[in-house]
C-alpha cells in the first residue's frame, strides 16, 4: 500500500509540471518514451536532479528551456526508437547537442520533449583510416583533448566550450578555415537517424546530396549521431602545439587595427595557416571599452610576418601570445562567453570594407554611453562585443573543392574576400534581456543598411552566429536544402514537429 501510494504521488509531482494546456500531450509523449524498453532510465522528468542538470548545462540561460521531459539515447538505435515514438505519438520536439545556442528554443523547448545528446559524447580515433569520429553531444574542448596524444586535431570551434554538433552541420568556422575551410567541408560522413528511424549514413559515396545539404543546413533532415571528419596533422606529432593567443590595445588604436585588419584578409591567400578575428569589447564591471586582435599559427610559427602591422600598431597593452596545445588557446577564446548569462548573437556578411567595420564600432559606441548605459546596476553583469571575422576567397573554395556544401558563399561573394561581423550581448535578467534586444536588432539593422547604401551587402547570414528571426538558410538563396529536406523527411516532421534552431523557410 505505502509503495502504490508513493507512486502515485510521483505521477501527481510529473503531471504538475506539465502546463495546462499541454499536460496530456507532455504525459502521453513522455510516457510513451519511458515505455520503450530500450530507454528506461534514459527519460529525465521535471523534479529531479537529472533533468535539472541537463537544464543547466545549456549556455546560454535564454536557451535554457525547461521541456515536458529531456530524453537522453546513448546510440542511434537509441535514437531511432525516439524518433519513430515522437512521430507516432505527434509529439512537439527540440535538438540539444552539447547547448551553445544563445536564443530561446536553439537548444531546448518549453512546450516539447528535448532530445539531448548529452550522453553521446565520445571521441575515437582511427589512425588507419586518419578519420577521427566523434558524438554529437560532446564539445571541442575533449575532442582536441583525445586527440592530442595522436598528434592531429581536426576544424573545431576557436572556443572549446562550444558544441560539435551545431558548430559543424551549421558551418564551422575555425583556426584552420582558410588553409582546410569550414568544419564542414571536413566532414567525411554523417551518421544520420531519418524521421522514420531508418539510420543512413551520408558522404561523397552514399545520399550524397544529403551529405552536402546537411554542410550548413542544420537539423532540418533528421538527427546526427555521429560525425566522421578528416583530421589534420601537427608538422611535430610530438608538439601538437600552435602559436597564438589575444593582444588587447587601447580604444585610441582602433583606426589603425581596421586598416590592419584589412589588409590582413586581402592577403590571407598568402599565409593560409594563419587567422585572425578584430573585436571591440565592453564589460560593464570594469566600464571600460577595449580593441583585442586574435592572432593564431596553426603551424605553430612564432610572430608570422602576416601580424607584423598589428604587433607595429602603437596603443598595444598586452598580449598572450604563445605556443600551447590547441585546447589552451581554445580555453582562453571560452572566457570571453561567460556561463550564466542571457545572450544575444546577430550576424551580417559584407565585402571586406574599412568604413563597414568602423560604423559598426563607432554605433557600438554610441549603444554602451546611449542606450545601454544604465541598464543594468553595478552589481549586475553586462558584455557586447563587435566582432569582424574574415571570409575569404581562399576559405570558401574549399567548400566545392570538398565535394560541395550548401552555404552558396560562392554566389554571394562574387569572387570578393568578405567579412562576417558578430555583433553580441551577454546580460543578466530577463528584464534585460527584453530591453536589450530591439536595441541590439537595431544596431545590426544599421549596419545592413549601411553596407547596403555602400554596395557592399552580401546579404547572407551566418547560420552559427544568426538570431531567431534573421533566417539565415533563406539568404542562402539555394534550391540544395530544400529538395534534400522533401527527399529525405517527406513527412515535414523536421519542419512540423521540431520546434529548436534554425528551420528551412522556402
Amino acid at each position: 500500500m505505502k509503495r502504490n501510494t508513493a507512486v502515485a504521488r510521483l505521477a501527481l509531482l510529473l503531471i504538475r509540471h506539465v502546463s495546462v494546456a499541454g499536460a496530456d500531450a507532455g504525459s502521453q509523449c513522455c510516457n510513451a518514451l519511458s515505455q520503450e524498453a530500450s530507454l528506461k532510465d534514459k527519460v529525465y522528468y521535471p523534479d529531479t536532479a537529472d533533468y535539472q542538470g541537463r537544464v543547466e548545462s545549456i549556455w546560454s540561460v535564454s536557451a535554457a528551456l525547461a521541456p515536458w521531459c529531456f530524453v537522453l539515447p546513448q546510440s542511434a538505435e537509441d535514437t531511432a526508437v525516439i524518433i519513430q515514438t515522437l512521430v507516432r505519438n505527434d509529439c512537439s520536439f527540440g535538438i540539444l547537442g552539447h547547448g551553445h545556442g544563445d536564443f530561446p528554443a536553439s537548444n531546448s523547448i518549453k512546450e516539447g520533449v528535448t532530445i539531448d545528446f548529452g550522453h553521446m559524447n565520445q571521441t575515437t580515433y582511427d589512425p588507419t583510416e586518419k578519420i577521427a569520429s566523434i558524438g554529437p553531444g560532446s564539445s571541442w574542448q575533449p575532442v582536441y583533448e583525445n586527440l592530442e596524444p595522436h598528434g592531429v586535431t581536426v576544424t573545431g570551434g576557436r572556443a572549446g566550450g562550444v558544441g560539435v554538433a551545431g558548430f559543424t552541420t551549421g558551418g564551422g568556422n575555425s583556426f584552420h578555415s582558410t588553409s582546410h575551410g569550414w568544419a564542414c567541408d571536413n566532414v567525411k560522413n554523417f551518421q544520420l537517424v531519418l524521421a522514420d528511424g531508418t539510420i543512413v549514413d551520408a558522404n561523397a559515396d552514399e545520399n550524397n546530396d544529403l551529405w552536402q545539404a546537411l554542410k550548413g543546413g542544420s537539423g532540418n533532415f533528421g538527427l546526427v549521431t555521429r560525425f566522421d571528419m578528416y583530421v589534420i596533422e601537427f608538422p611535430d606529432p610530438k608538439k601538437p602545439n600552435i602559436w597564438g593567443g589575444i593582444a588587447q590595445y587601447e580604444l585610441s588604436a582602433a583606426d589603425d587595427l581596421t586598416d590592419a585588419y584589412v589588409d590582413f584578409v586581402e592577403n590571407n591567400y598568402q599565409d593560409k595557416n594563419s587567422s585572425t578575428m578584430l573585436y571591440w569589447v565592453y564589460t560593464h564591471s570594469t566600464q571600460s571599452l577595449i580593441v583585442q586582435v586574435a592572432m593564431d599559427n596553426t603551424l605553430d610559427i612564432e610572430y608570422p610576418p602576416v601580424y607584423d602591422r598589428y604587433l607595429n600598431t602603437s596603443g598595444l597593452i598586452k598580449t598572450s601570445l604563445r605556443s600551447a596545445p590547441m585546447y589552451e588557446i581554445t580555453a582562453e577564446f571560452d572566457l570571453g562567453q561567460p556561463d550564466g548569462l542571457r545572450n544575444i548573437w546577430l550576424t551580417g556578411a559584407y565585402k571586406n570594407d574599412p568604413r563597414v567595420i568602423k560604423f559598426a564600432a563607432d554605433k557600438h559606441e554610441e549603444l554602451i554611453a546611449g542606450k545601454l548605459a544604465g541598464l543594468v546596476s553595478e552589481d549586475s553583469q553586462l558584455v557586447t562585443l563587435c566582432s569582424m571575422f574574415p571570409l575569404t576567397q581562399a576559405m570558401i573554395a574549399h567548400g566545392n573543392a570538398n565535394g560541395g556544401n550548401s552555404m552558396n558563399l560562392e554566389a554571394k561573394s562574387q569572387g570578393e574576400n568578405g567579412l562576417l561581423f558578430l555583433a553580441s550581448l551577454a546580460i543578466g535578467g530577463a528584464e534585460n534581456e527584453a530591453i536589450a534586444l530591439p536595441i541590439m536588432r537595431q544596431w545590426q539593422d544599421e549596419v545592413d543598411a549601411y553596407a547596403t547604401s555602400l554596395g557592399v551587402n552580401w546579404d547572407w547570414r551566418f547560420l552559427n552566429y544568426a538570431y531567431a528571426g534573421q533566417d539565415p538558410i533563406a539568404t542562402y538563396a539555394t534550391d540544395k536544402i530544400i529538395a534534400a529536406s522533401k527527399k529525405y523527411d517527406p513527412g515535414m516532421v523536421f519542419q512540423r514537429l521540431r520546434s529548436t534552431g534554425h528551420r528551412i523557410v522556402s
